[in-house]
């Protein structure tokens, strides 16, 4: 009977159709899983935070891309104002692994990215699957590239999922490039209004300071003469004490006449080595007594800058001042001055910042501390006008003074001035 069973299934097919048609089922069902893995990584490829480094951007879209395709390299190349930029991803122990190289002119009419320089393994790659990059409007702004270092093919199904996911992309690219620049534009303005701030405040300043010299200097006057004269101990140091408190007035009414420019400078060509030097060796002794180890990094062959030595001179010594009072009574305190040359708002700076790791300013406070009188020291340590007075001799050779800190662990003041400054 079981063999009547046998030749009737053969006759008639019905075995046959069964495996066909379980064999298209889990066909079908692979298929629903791979177009499901599909959408899923399309979902997030847009949950990118446009707040991202180019680089976890990258590494997170190789993660991502890493579960739909077999490549060994991401490349993620972008054309950046006049610059193609390169960011590299590949695997290692577990974790992907990035770099930037910067390719230059982005001017070219093909865009294609040159890989062999930039691939870990130092060799060409066996298989290469790039498509491009595209805004709204069409324009070209990079290239999703995949690398291995292997032979290996990838179909047609996968090369148009690949041009799905850069369309994807492209959109997250121009969001991100909107949204810096956006960031852009809003920290101008901010630092506009700061400016006109300070201008303002400068001009009152100023008119303050030349109302109260000319009474001041009469208190001073005065109280030397009753001071030559008097006779009595008590008189004699409740005098001194006027004195004294006139002396800091006028050194008050001094540091508001530089912070609103007022002051003119004799300016000359300076090496920005030179004047570290001399400021170190004007108080390079009280910082060494106050337990403070300074170290210094000055880089060779600076190019000259157009200055006034003795304004110069002056930031540098609040700088180490401040640094000095953050750094006291901190174990192990230290200060590092340094020098060089960097790129600044597209122009050529020679710079020196100085380093503590002192008490640190707090988040709310940074934007604060250029601001006159605003201080953080204890009651009758500071005036509240060394870095308002920096602040202002900084802008008016042209240049910035740049403030990083972290509460509690450091401050770093960096003095940027133009190379080439005409006044």
């Amino acid at each position: 009977m079981d063999r009547k069973e046998e030749i009737l299934e053969k006759l008639t097919g019905i075995q046959s159709s069964r495996l066909s048609y379980y064999a298209e089922l889990t066909r079908a069902m692979e298929e629903m899983k791979k177009k499901s893995n599909q959408l899923r990584i399309l979902n997030q490829l847009t949950k990118i935070h446009v707040n991202e480094s180019w680089e976890g951007i990258s590494r997170y879209l190789a993660s991502q891309l890493r579960q739909a395709f077999d490549f060994d390299v991401f490349i993620l190349s972008l054309c950046d104002a006049s610059v193609v930029a390169n960011h590299i991803c590949w695997m290692e122990n577990g974790q992907w692994l990035s770099r930037t190289q910067a390719m230059g002119d982005a001017s070219r009419a093909d865009m294609s990215t040159d890989v062999s320089d930039l691939i870990p393994w130092g060799r060409e790659p066996q298989n290469r699957l790039s498509v491009p990059l595209q805004n709204q409007l069409g324009q070209r702004v990079g290239e999703l590239i995949l690398l291995n270092h292997a032979a290996l093919q990838y179909s047609e199904e996968e090369f148009s999922f690949l041009q799905v996911a850069a369309d994807y992309v492209g959109v997250v690219i121009e969001n991100i490039l909107l949204f810096k620049d956006l960031s852009k534009k809003v920290n101008l303005e901010a630092q506009l209004i700061q400016s006109a701030k300070l201008a303002a405040l400068g001009e009152m300043a100023a008119g303050v300071a030349h109302e109260l010299n000319s009474p001041l200097t009469a208190i001073l006057g005065n109280v030397q003469l009753l001071m030559r004269g008097s006779s009595g101990e008590a008189a004699a140091q409740m005098l001194e004490d006027i004195y004294r408190c006139g002396l800091r007035c006028r050194k008050i009414i001094q540091n508001l006449l530089t912070f609103a420019r007022q002051d003119e400078y004799a300016w000359e060509s300076l090496n920005l080595n030179e004047v570290v030097g001399g400021v170190l060796e004007l108080i390079g002794y009280q910082l060494q007594v106050s337990g403070i180890t300074v170290q210094t990094r000055l880089s060779d062959d600076l190019p000259p800058f157009q200055g006034s030595r003795q304004q110069i001179e002056q930031v540098l010594i609040n700088l180490l001042l401040n640094a000095r009072d953050a750094t006291l009574h901190r174990e192990g305190a230290r200060i590092e001055v340094e020098t060089g040359t960097t790129e600044l708002d597209g122009m050529e700076v020679v710079y020196v910042a100085v380093w503590d790791n002192g008490t640190g300013i707090k988040e709310e406070h940074l934007s604060q501390i250029f601001h006159p009188f605003f201080t953080t020291k204890e009651r009758f340590r500071g005036t509240g006008l060394g870095l308002s007075v920096s602040h202002g001799i900084a802008e008016s050779h042209g240049g910035k003074l740049l403030v990083e800190s972290e509460e509690g662990v450091f401050s770093r003041f960096t003095l940027a001035l133009l190379r080439q400054n005409v006044r």
